[in-house]
């Protein structure tokens, strides 16, 4: 049996020691602000959701060679403070953290907490958003006179 904790130490491992000290900080800060997360391995980031699902993750930790990058994938959404969050897409910010003393700070476990807490609302608006596109997109191909769809099994026998 394997332990998933355990896989994430072995995925750890290949990172030097500055880097796992940074994000075993903050995976202990991960787990004090969200309790109920479930923690994964996805893409080579340790995630954390509400489900197991990666599609629903609200916040990961990408370990690299020299830095470590804390990811909110809602943190447009996010009252950030001290100005700690980069991007500028419409929904994910990031932090990129390269030593210890940057991980031991208190905003960020306030981040953490508020990503979280105000994480169930976001999925759920984005699910919303994501079923009225493809509502959109299907009638505009019946207002075209879209493709008829045939079984794939037809398909393989044209």
């Amino acid at each position: 049996m394997i332990i998933l904790a355990d896989a994430i130490e072995a995925y750890l491992s290949n990172y030097p020691e500055e880097i796992r000290k940074i994000t075993k900080k903050l995976r202990d800060t991960a787990r004090h602000a969200m309790s109920g997360a479930h923690e994964f391995l996805y893409y080579e980031t340790i995630s954390y959701s509400f489900t197991n699902s990666p599609i629903e993750r609200i916040f990961y930790i990408s370990p690299m060679e020299k830095q470590v990058t804390l990811g909110f994938q809602y943190g447009a959404q996010l009252k950030d403070q001290d100005h700690l969050l980069q991007g500028s897409s419409k929904r994910a910010r990031h932090i990129k953290i390269k030593t210890s003393k940057e991980a031991g700070n208190s905003a960020l476990g306030k981040l953490v907490k508020e990503a979280w807490t105000g994480g169930t609302n976001a999925v759920s608006r984005w699910k919303q958003q994501l079923r009225e596109r493809r509502a959109l997109t299907r009638k505009r191909a019946r207002a075209r006179g879209g493709v008829k769809r045939t079984t794939r099994s037809r398909r393989r026998r044209r």
